[in-house]
């Protein structure tokens, strides 16, 4: 049913539109009997130049009876009237009684047109297919009165500066704190990370070099990679953490050394030959490996990294015995 109201509203209007702009004067045809108007007006009778007014129209029927109104822009765009419709029909029930029901007809125009207009008329169709034309009022449309005895002209004013308010400024005054929040934390991180202190202060206490080594060096032999035919990354992890011993320990830059080069800066340090000459042959094989793709013997790959072991507990014995010699020697 709905859909068919549409259809019919739609041929209407088309219908409507078209007889609208056919005709140079609208002759109201007599509306239904069960049709009355009980109110038609303005919210005011005369406007500036691009003010709004408001056209109600108070509509009673009996309440199985309907109207389809034709969409007002349609109808003033027919007739060419200086009228710009803002919001078309807004159809409203206002009272339901005895089988009656009123309804308001609302439409919200402007015109930028000044003069003295007969709005065009509110077109209607009935359910019995008769159109019904409702009449309109009269709009006046005026532009601002200027006294051209007393108008004088102006310069154009620069733009005006008002005052900066506190809520302007905050946010500029939060993102100021955030950055000396940020760069006092950044120049706390630096400080203390040169004084070997953690972020609140307090000194980080690292575990000596032997003692790295020794764990690096316990945790190669736990993850047997030479048993699963992984050679070179063993022996590239046994000889990585005895350079960084050795550098830790004797302040050589082993790590950017090659193992001759590094076996050369140790010939001065207090190294017993036997361990010395280990650390040679460990330093060789995994040199073959790494270098020549040389497939170590069964008892080398065992034998590494208790060399290494013996190598690191070696030199941390006679660094303990240096120091109780030279406590001897200031006593």
């Amino acid at each position: 049913m709905r859909r068919l109201q549409y259809i019919l509203m739609l041929a209407f209007a088309v219908l409507a539109v078209e007889r609208l702009s056919a005709q140079e004067q609208m002759i109201p045809i007599e509306k239904p009997a069960w049709l009355e108007i009980k109110e038609s007006s303005l919210s005011r009778d005369s406007i500036l130049v691009g003010e709004q007014v408001v056209w109600s129209t108070v509509l009673s029927m009996p309440q199985e009876q309907e109207l389809l109104f034709a969409p007002y822009a349609e109808v003033v765009e027919a007739e060419k009237a200086p009228i710009d419709v803002i919001h078309d029909f807004k159809l409203d029930t206002i009272a339901i009684k005895n089988g009656i029901r009123e309804i308001e007809a609302r439409l919200l125009l402007t015109s930028f047109d000044s003069g003295y207009y007969k709005l065009p008329l509110m077109v209607a169709l009935t359910p019995q297919g008769d159109t019904v034309y409702l009449d309109s009022p009269f709009l006046d449309v005026t532009n601002i009165q200027i006294d051209t005895a007393k108008f004088v002209m102006h310069d154009i004013k620069g733009q005006m500066r008002y005052p900066i308010t506190f809520r302007e400024m905050l946010p500029w005054i939060a993102l100021a704190l955030a950055l000396l929040l940020l760069g006092y934390l950044l120049y706390r991180y630096i400080k203390y990370r040169r004084e070997n202190r953690d972020f609140f202060g307090k000194p980080v206490v690292k575990d000596p070099p032997h003692i790295i080594a020794l764990r690096e060096l316990d945790k190669l032999h736990g993850e047997k990679l030479w048993q699963n035919g992984k050679e070179k990354l063993f022996y590239t992890g046994v000889t990585d953490t005895l350079r960084e011993y050795i550098e830790a320990r004797y302040g050589v830059s082993a790590m950017e050394k090659t193992s001759a080069e590094i076996m050369e800066s140790l010939t001065d340090k207090k190294i017993e030959e036997r361990n010395y000459r280990e650390l040679d042959e460990l330093f060789k094989t995994a040199d073959l490996v790494k270098f020549a793709k040389y497939s170590p013997q069964v008892h080398e790959n065992e034998e590494a990294v208790p060399a290494a072991v013996r190598f690191v507990n070696a030199t941390f014995m006679q660094e303990l015995e240096d120091e109780k010699q030279k406590g001897e020697e200031q006593q």
